[in-house]
């Protein structure tokens, strides 16, 4: 089922096998059993993201901060993450961040390392915690005011974890990690409502979405699928010794198995079907997602996300493709969740959940061209 060919012809629905959340930018993804979808994708997904300040007494005399990723830092791959809820209380939660340390251990890093992996060989860890909302754990004094930073070609905003004490206590250590120059800033940051963007191409229509869409740190769209009938197919393309290709390359939020290689790519709009059938559908929403458009690939998924380090350095000749001339190929669906579900289950007081294991049904299909909409709705 995790690697059916373009023909095999027609297998039932397709079925969720595994969901991921990404709650830092470009870091090691959490997977999940089942995910809370919101208007801007999957809740706790890439709402925190590194960033870099300028060189001081460098040649870039600009101020700005700029976002960091595995297309510059594969060890980021490395860069592990947990997302803590609080179970009572006003209290949301705190993120988890650990990476390894490359300092000489001491005897007691050493001890709690064993204790903690049971492994002889195990790489102590640096660790640091945030909490998922600042207001509500009481950190306001610390964290002011939202800060400007560049995302590729575009400004994002969000609020300066690095002002929390515990968190600029880490910083020389992530940055000795991620050869980071000593007079070059490098901070964490957390989007929130207030700092999130609309979407300016590839558009849903406003007839399905109800709204225009928006997303906080994702490059394009709130929410990706990804096949992995489809992984298997470009994996049987490369040499040998490149097989199997690791699917976490690709970063995606939905994994689907059940489904021919490629057939997501005619998808336009679909519904999660629960795997629990029991379920009424007239009094409980059905997460249903526009889908706008393939997913344009950089170098990031050249990145072994075990290792933390590039396979390859330079795509092969004539590998880049019509549509986004930055890309070097297509794999993967951008998606936008529609309003008139969100709505339903707000109505409803329930929350509107996708689990492994549910079933996908689409509902319209047809060709997807990269930059259509222009950025006109």
């Amino acid at each position: 089922m995790f690697g059916l060919p373009a023909d095999c012809g027609n297998l039932g629905l397709p079925r969720i096998k595994a969901l991921y959340l990404h709650p830092v930018k470009s870091c090691a993804p959490i997977e999940v059993e089942s995910a809370l979808l919101t208007k801007t994708g999957f809740l706790f997904d890439r709402c925190f993201a590194f960033a870099t300040g300028p060189l001081q007494n460098g040649p870039d005399s600009t101020d700005k901060w700029r976002f960091i990723s595995q297309r510059t830092k594969p060890a980021m791959s490395m860069i592990e993450t947990e997302i803590w809820l609080a179970t009572q209380g006003d209290h949301v939660g705190h993120l988890a961040v650990m990476f390894p340390n490359l300092e000489t251990p001491t005897w007691a890093d050493r001890l709690e390392t064993l204790l903690r992996t049971w492994d002889l060989s195990a790489i102590p860890k640096v660790s640091f915690s945030v909490p998922l909302d600042v207001i509500a754990e009481g950190f306001d004094d610390y964290v002011t005011k939202p800060k400007t930073f560049t995302i590729h070609s575009r400004e994002a905003m969000g609020l300066d974890m690095g002002e929390l004490p515990r968190v600029a206590a880490a910083m020389p250590k992530l940055k000795k990690f991620l050869k980071i120059p000593d007079n070059q800033d490098l901070s964490l940051f957390r989007c929130t409502e207030d700092t999130l963007v609309r979407t300016d191409k590839n558009l849903a229509p406003l007839e399905n979405i109800g709204t225009p869409a928006v997303h906080g740190y994702t490059d394009q769209q709130p929410l990706n699928i990804n096949s992995l009938s489809s992984v298997h197919a470009v994996s049987a393309l490369l040499p040998a010794e490149n097989q199997p290709l690791n699917a976490l390359r690709f970063r995606a939020n939905i994994w689907i198995e059940n489904s021919p290689a490629y057939d997501e790519e005619t998808w336009k709009r679909c519904t999660i079907l629960p795997k629990d059938r029991q379920v009424d559908l007239k009094t409980h929403a059905a997460p249903t997602l526009s889908v706008v458009c393939r997913t344009s690939r950089c170098t990031m998924p050249n990145v072994d996300p075990e290792k933390g380090v590039f396979d390859t350095d330079n795509a092969p000749p004539g590998r880049k493709k019509d549509g986004n001339k930055m890309a070097l190929g297509y794999l993967g669906m951008h998606c936008v969740p529609e309003d008139w579900c969100l709505r339903m289950a707000e109505d409803n007081d329930q929350g509107l959940y996708v689990r492994v294991g549910d079933e996908i049904e689409v509902l319209e299909r047809g060709t997807h061209l990269y930059g259509s909409t222009a950025g006109d709705y």
